[in-house]
């Protein structure tokens, strides 16, 4: 039961920071086309901040995936080689109770009120 529960906070607090990533990337997104407007114009800024983007994107991917081969992210993972000489991928072993699901979502949401009222106008 405890390894469903510690499965259960790992993946929401996945989910928490994915969504948090989708809405600052937004924010973020519209704001430099925004800004990109006010130099060339609202067509040409998107078209300006796409190739930004796909640019920026291409090189991130490069640098992720093709320096080490390392594709763990997760600290409550880690690598166990068998006798064999097979590798997989287990759960670690650090203990149980350590995500503090409701810290991290009352966190993320104090982030995006914090942008919305400061600077982001996505949800408004």
């Amino acid at each position: 039961m405890e390894g469903l529960k510690f499965k259960a906070e790992k993946s929401t607090i996945s989910m928490l920071t994915g969504a948090l990533g989708v809405y600052m990337t937004a924010a973020m997104w519209f704001e430099f086309n925004d800004a990109l407007g006010v130099y060339f114009g609202p067509s040409m800024g998107i078209i300006v901040g796409t190739i930004v983007f796909m640019v920026y994107q291409s090189n991130k991917n490069i640098k992720e995936f093709s320096f080490n081969g390392n594709y763990n992210t997760s600290e409550r993972t880690q690598f166990v080689r068998h006798d064999d000489g097979t590798i997989t991928e287990v759960d670690g072993n650090m203990e149980p109770g350590r995500n503090a699901v409701g810290w991290i979502a009352i966190m993320y949401f104090t982030v995006v009120v914090l942008s919305e009222i400061t600077w982001s106008d996505l949800l408004s």
